[in-house]
């Protein structure tokens, strides 16, 4: 009895077909993030039209097209806004007469940069796929700066645009808690 091999070329062709097949074609393809999927993000945060504001304009960008990438512009731009709001407290120390304000800025100063500094941790931890470092990096940052704001609860009151910023960064935090529960 004779056995019939069968040319390399159909073997060739066999292993292309298994390989293609084998292989997820969605391995190499980055998933845009749906506008019904921002809309899940920003209706759990505590500000879901400054959300809306900050995650819509990044869906097109070519590299932050999937929820990872939209996180990682997130806390990019909550860090950018930390920094510049801590510069803006370093020069409210060095301007002000009133010691009170003085002391409450030098205090948000120390929570800005410990805020920092959970921002940095935020990106690590997303880097490393790693949900519940990112979610506790962001919640910590959260709390600096809500001491920050429970500094000036009690008169006088604060002058310059701190507080509006400080609100600002605890929503960008709510965003990055929220965008947890939707990273792969």
């Amino acid at each position: 009895m004779a056995i019939t091999l069968p040319s390399s070329s159909s073997i060739f062709s066999l292993l292309l077909m298994i390989l293609f097949i084998s292989t997820p074609s969605s391995a190499n393809l980055v998933l845009k993030v749906s506008e019904s999927t921002i809309n899940a993000i920003c209706t759990k945060t505590l500000n879901p039209s400054f959300c809306l504001g900050i995650l819509k304009p990044y869906t097109d960008h070519p590299h932050k097209r999937d929820i990872t990438g939209l996180a990682r512009i997130t806390i990019y731009l909550a860090k950018s806004n930390a920094t510049n709001t801590s510069d803006q407290i370093h020069s409210l120390i060095q301007h002000t007469d009133n010691p009170l304000l003085k002391e409450r800025y030098t205090s948000c100063s120390k929570n800005y940069d410990n805020a920092i500094g959970d921002f940095k941790q935020a990106k690590k931890r997303l880097i490393e796929g790693n949900k519940s470092g990112l979610k506790d990096a962001a919640a910590t940052a959260m709390g600096e700066f809500n001491a920050c704001g429970e500094n000036f609860r009690q008169p006088p009151v604060d002058p310059s645009t701190l507080q509006k910023s400080n609100k600002n960064l605890l929503d960008f935090c709510s965003i990055i808690l929220v965008m947890t529960k939707f990273l792969p």
